[in-house]
């Protein structure tokens, strides 16, 4: 008797026909070369059986596949169209509105840039892929952009020099972070069994682009050795930030001899010492940074800060009633913390009513031994007026004599 032939149900043979056309993944090999189809068994020690679109059965080893890429049924479509289609402009333009259709937005412009090689004149291709009518050419913007100098970086367009600098500030600001990482490393050995190595390298560093590293961790610094290990290396480094750092320690810092010490390593600078910072000091609403200030100036030995040393021989400051420095004479009192009356000589301070801040005019010794210093011994005490005539008359001595040599 006959076998006769298994048949699969009409519902079955639906199903399967949905399966194997619905999806169907890329097969990367190991020795090169890829396969399509779908998984539809696995073997005992884990082999792929594989259905080609073409209904082939094929069996590959793990060892045997690089990787799998999932495919869906809209690429599969796609590829479908691609390689049944011919090479003309309206095939590809129909090609071009069903991708849009499905959003494949970059397969729409591939067969855009096709229509244009095979059709220059096509505007609306042209539109579509960006470029513009610039003078009478088809241009892209970048094309536009780049005949005016300027190149895409970093959001927008930029001039090569703007992005030189740019591209400088990205390299300095990774160079930095480096040196942050490499200088924490260091500072958390100083207290182990690596402490001496920690040290060493932290005095040998020369590179200007460890400055706000060490800077940075100068801010948060409690102990003082290692802050003065930091304030020494950073004193090496020929960089803008070391040279504002030191200045404000100089200022700032409530230990002279620290002040002292970063005072020194400025005048080590090879190129010169702007006295500006000092010169605004000079105007503080503190009486001590007054004093340090002058003190630098001192340290420095410029005359060009003659004028503004004899402005602040004698400096008004407010304080409250509590915080009076002893011994201090001259004050007026300013009830709602304005301006007070002027102080002048006077007995002492006064107490009652209802007065919450004092006004002292204080005499500032560091300011009358700088100006005595850099006068070249010149002494007029506290009096300004008496400072201003000499300055006076010496710059039109100074002025006279110019004029003479010519």
């Amino acid at each position: 008797m006959p076998t006769q032939p298994f048949l699969l149900p009409t519902a079955a043979l639906l199903l399967m026909t949905f399966v194997v056309g619905s999806r169907a993944d890329v097969f990367e090999l190991k020795g090169g070369g890829t396969i399509s189809g779908e998984i539809v068994d696995r073997g005992e020690k884990g082999e792929f059986v594989i259905r080609t679109p073409e209904g082939v059965l094929v069996t590959f080893s793990k060892k045997q596949l690089q990787r799998v890429e999932q495919r869906d049924q809209t690429r599969l479509d796609y590829e479908t169209k691609s390689r049944a289609m011919p090479d003309t402009v309206e095939a590809h333009r129909k090609l071009v509105t069903w991708c849009k259709k499905e959003k494949l937005n970059k397969l729409a412009d591939h067969h855009r840039r096709r229509v244009l090689e095979l059709d220059p004149t096509d505007k609306k291709a042209r539109e579509s892929l960006g470029y513009q009518n610039h003078h009478g050419r088809w241009l892209t913007r970048e094309e536009i952009m780049a005949e005016r100098g300027l190149r895409y970086f970093d959001g927008t367009y930029r001039t090569p020099q703007d992005i030189a600098l740019r591209e400088r500030v990205k390299t300095y600001e990774a160079a930095e972070a480096e040196w942050l990482q490499k200088i924490r490393l260091w500072r958390g050995w100083l207290k182990g069994r690596r402490s001496v190595e920690a040290a060493q390298a932290i005095a040998e560093i020369r590179d200007p682009n460890a400055a706000r590293a060490l800077v940075k961790l100068l801010e948060k610094e409690k102990d003082f050795q290692v802050r003065d290990l930091l304030t020494a290396t950073l004193a090496e480094l020929r960089h803008p930030l070391a040279v504002t750092t030191l200045v404000d320690f100089s200022l700032d810092d409530p230990d002279q001899e620290v002040r002292l010490q970063c005072l020194d390593y400025l005048r080590k600078f090879h190129a010169p010492i702007r006295l500006a910072p000092y010169v605004k000091a000079l105007k503080s609403k503190d009486n001590r940074i007054v004093n340090r200030a002058a003190e630098a100036i001192h340290e420095f030995g410029n005359p060009s800060a003659t004028s503004p040393l004899i402005d602040a021989l004698v400096t008004t400051h407010k304080y409250s009633k509590t915080d009076v420095p002893p011994g201090e004479i001259g004050a007026s009192f300013d009830p709602q913390g304005g301006q007070g009356g002027g102080g002048g000589g006077g007995g002492g301070l006064s107490v009652g009513g209802k007065s919450k801040f004092v006004r002292i005019e204080q005499r500032n010794l560091d300011v009358r031994q700088a100006l005595v210093e850099l006068s070249g011994g010149q002494d007029f005490g506290f009096d300004q007026r008496a400072w201003r005539r000499w300055f006076v008359n010496l710059q039109t001595q100074k002025f006279v004599d110019t004029r003479r040599d010519k």
